[in-house]
Order: C-alpha cells, then structure tokens, then sequence
C-alpha cells in the first residue's frame, strides 16, 4: 500500500518539544470516529474512480485519491485548527466481501524523551499499537496483537529505498536546524493481528515506516520524526489476498489545502519554540541554583570537616595527613582526599583501589579497574588517590 501514496511531507513540529505530538488526542480510552460512508457504483477492481476527501475543519479538499468502484468510502477527517495532527481521522475503501484496506493518519508526527530515567510522550513503536486499534475499531473489536517487526521485504523494494531517502533528508533538515548532528532512526515495520467483526474472526496487518531522528545529550534523550503508512483488515478466509492486495490509490494532497496546514503548523511551531525557550531558560535557573546550593552546602560540610580535624588532630593545612588520622581511617572505614576544586581536606566513606571525583564535590569509590563514572553519572571526573601519612 505505501508504494501507491503520492504526497510531499509537511512541516514537522518542534523537535525539542518535550510533549507527545500525535495527529490526534491520545486517551487511555481509544475512541473510535465515526464512519462516514459514501457509495461507489459497482464494477470491478480493475476500475477506479477518482475522489476528493474533505477535511472538515478547514472545509476544503485535503486530497484526491483512486478509490475501485464497487468499494465502499469511508471517511470522516478533521484536522486540528490549532497545530499539528487531527481532531479525527478515518479514511479506507470497503469491498462487497468486508475487505478494508486504509491509511494511517497522514504524516503523523511523534515524540518520545527520556532525562533521568523518566519518560515522556509516545515513542513510534508505542504508537503503532495504538493506531492498530484506532484505524481498525471502527469495523473490529477484541484485538488480539501479534509483535511488531521489521519488513524486510518492503525495505528490499523501492519503496523502502525511497523511505530512506526521505528519512536521510530528514535527518539532515534536523541537523542543521539544531546545529548538532543526530542519529537517524529509519524502518519499516509491520505488525499482524486478529480481531472480530459482528463474530466473525478477522485478520489484519498495519504497516508504516518510520522516518526519524535521535538526539541524544548525557541530561535527555529525544526521539521524534514521522509515521507513514496505512492497513488492511479481511475475514480469515480472504486474508491472504487482502494483505498483499495493490490498489494504484495515487493519492495526491491539494496545494491549497497544504498551504493553509503549513501556515497553521509554522504559527503553531513558533509558538511552542518560544514557550521551549521560555522552559530551557527557567531550567537553567534552577539548575543554578541548585549549583549554588550544593556550593553552599560542600563549603559548610569542609568547614565542618575541618573543624574536627583541628579539634582531633590539630590545626594543619590540607596538605598534611598525620600517621594518627591515618589510623583513625582504617579503624572507621573512611577515605581522606585533598579535594582538588576546593583545597580542602575531605573524608568519605570505603576503602577502594580506584577514586574517581568531579567538579561537583563527588566521589565515587570502585574495585572495578574498568568502571569509567562518566559512563553513568554527569560531570566531569578524574581519578583522585586518597591521602597517605607524611610520617
């Protein structure tokens, strides 16, 4: 089915926007739309009638597509006034035998981010499953999902050469916007299910390719890009032919209407660029704050510190460590360092071959020879030996 679209993709959102982007509201409950049915005069597969689709929100031709005569047209779209994505979005052709064969919503845009192991959005494999039972409940119920694969078969065809090219250009698009390279995350999937109809036992198959990126920074990781694609659903009995039937849909998008998305995407995109920046730099301050606060608080812990090395020991700078502290270590457990960002003398807990600190006031102690910090936590960290007596 993706080898017979015919369309440009239109702008895509913010990348940086930490909210899912889905092309229309994602509920815990899936709320099927409704189906709109026009009649097509009966002949035979073979041939086509050329029709035009109509977005209700704009209230104008969204595209024009071959639809066999004999099927029926279901359709029932709106797009979203304010943004990205759809209200609603329903569109597929019916055979006389219940054969269905539709679209995914139309560049569907996802987002997916991941900082300090909490995630937010939908990811493109999460979305697959639910536009399964999005596009496919308005004629099944009592989904049974297989697993979702990779085609293998449709990357191997031109049409996956094609996709990759749109996902290389894509990729691009997004590098120099951001000024920083990002991995490029293409496929082309396919995930089998079963499900019912009025009792009958239906199959169906929901294929879509991924075009998209990933960005990733030690604080976030950001998945996004587009999904693209379509499905086809038949009794049992006919599934075979259903899921690799080719119907020339030669769908094409009005320039009128995609001119009028584009300028309600790009109002909608800056908008929530400013309100990006407007987090990042609310971010920071409290990032800076916190800095301040941890400053704060190693000043008051070396104070301390210090403090009772003087009432112990003795007053000594933080270069000296007597044979009497190096004792009183041993006996409780604990680790002396010169820290090298504040000067001071410090103490912490365990007795490890390898030391390594940042330039946050961290310590982390390992026996691994091949445990590398920065690896797993932020900062920048280097190897620190604890202290030795001078005598």
């Amino acid at each position: 089915m993706l080898s017979h679209m015919c369309f440009s993709l239109v702008s895509f959102s913010n990348p940086k926007e930490d909210v899912v982007n889905v092309t229309m509201s994602v509920t815990d409950k899936v709320e099927a739309p409704a189906v709109n049915t026009a009649y097509i005069t009966p002949t035979n597969i073979e041939d086509l009638q050329r029709v035009d689709i109509n977005d209700q929100t704009l209230n104008m031709t969204m595209v024009s597509l071959n639809v066999p005569n004999g099927w029926t047209l279901h359709q029932d779209i709106a797009s979203n006034p304010n943004g990205t994505g759809y209200l609603k979005f329903l569109l597929a052709v019916e055979s006389p035998e219940g054969e269905v064969q539709g679209f995914l919503p139309l560049m569907m845009n996802y987002n997916y981010t991941q900082s300090f192991g909490q995630e937010g959005g939908m990811y493109f494999d999460q979305l697959i499953y639910y536009l399964m039972h999005y596009c496919s409940s308005p004629f099944l119920e009592k989904f049974s999902p297989g697993s979702l694969e990779s085609d293998r078969e449709a990357l191997q065809k031109e049409e996956g050469r094609q996709f990759r090219e749109h996902a290389v250009s894509f990729a691009n698009m997004v590098s120099q916007m951001m000024g920083d390279p990002v991995e490029m995350d293409f496929d082309m999937v396919r995930l089998d299910f079963s499900a019912f109809r009025k009792n009958i036992p239906y199959k169906g198959v929901i294929r879509g390719a991924k075009l998209g990126v990933v960005d990733s920074n030690p604080y976030l990781t950001t998945k996004f890009g587009v999904v693209i694609g379509g499905f086809a659903l038949a009794p049992e009995n006919l599934f075979a032919q259903a899921k690799n039937r080719e119907i020339d849909f030669n769908m094409e998008v009005s320039p009128k209407w995609e001119e009028r998305r584009n300028q309600i995407i790009n109002m909608e995109t800056q908008r929530m660029s400013q309100d990006h920046q407007a987090r990042m730099a609310q971010q920071q301050q409290q990032f800076n704050a916190h800095q301040q606060n941890m400053a704060s608080m190693r000043q008051t812990y070396h104070q301390q510190n210090q403090a009772w090395y003087d009432r112990n020991f003795g007053s000594s700078g933080s270069g000296s460590y007597s044979g009497n502290a190096a004792v009183t270590d041993a006996i409780t457990g604990y680790s002396s360092f010169n820290d090298p960002y504040t000067g001071q003398q410090i103490k912490k807990e365990g007795h490890y071959n390898y030391w390594y600190t940042n330039e946050f006031g961290e310590y982390h102690g390992t026996d691994d020879p091949n445990f590398q910090p920065e690896n797993h936590y932020s900062g920048n960290w280097k190897p620190i030996k604890p202290l030795k007596p001078e005598h």
